[in-house]
């Protein structure tokens, strides 16, 4: 059932490519302040309101509409409510679908509601990207921990829940399972300038 597929993926080897680089862990580059902040635009989600309210509304009428209580009472947006949408009762996609919104809208509504928990719940900023690798990564999050930053892409994950390839619950397991393994880059980078002035 990835009928985004068309829309949105290019050639088997760029999705590989996606695929692996996710996988793996580690360095995979090294920027400059100057390089950052020409390349990355902050957006300020709090500045999104009137968008994230929308988003809100829509995945708060699907409850409504298809009778289900939500798995987390608490927060409308939490990763387990947003995997509950896409899969039980008709489904967000037909649902936004029978209010005749475009398939890019709907992947946009799951990616916000996303971003915007990991913001308030996890330090993530958000981020318009001038440099984009591909297409869906235009807007990126970031969470900086001493110098490492974890990058997240929630245009390109959305869809892959939406093609039943993942879960948000499971990135988000993830995340908090990296962000307690990540190197401290800053105590890293002073202690190799230690040893080479010393050697």
């Amino acid at each position: 059932m990835n009928f985004f597929k068309k829309i949105f993926s290019s050639n088997k080897e760029e999705n590989n490519h996606n695929k692996s680089s996710q996988e793996q862990t580690g360095i995979k580059e090294i920027f400059t302040d100057e390089y950052f902040a020409k390349r990355y635009n902050e957006i300020n989600i709090d500045n999104e309101k009137n968008i994230v309210e929308g988003c809100f509304k829509m995945i708060e009428s699907y409850y409504l509409d298809n009778k289900i209580e939500r798995n987390d009472q608490n927060t409308i947006n939490h990763p387990a409510n947003l995997d509950q949408i896409v899969e039980n009762g008709m489904g967000f996609h037909l649902y936004c679908k029978s209010f005749n919104q475009e398939d890019s809208q709907i992947i946009f509504m799951l990616a916000y509601a996303f971003a915007e928990f990991l913001i308030k719940n996890n330090n993530f900023k958000f981020y318009k990207d001038s440099e984009p690798e591909f297409p869906m990564r235009s807007m990126t999050l970031k969470l900086d921990i001493n110098g490492a930053v974890l990058s997240l892409y929630p245009f390109e994950y959305a869809l892959k829940v939406l093609n039943n390839e993942s879960k948000f619950e499971s990135l988000h397991d993830k995340i908090k399972d990296q962000t307690q393994n990540m190197p401290n880059m800053k105590d890293d980078f002073m202690n190799n300038l230690k040893e080479k002035i010393n050697n």
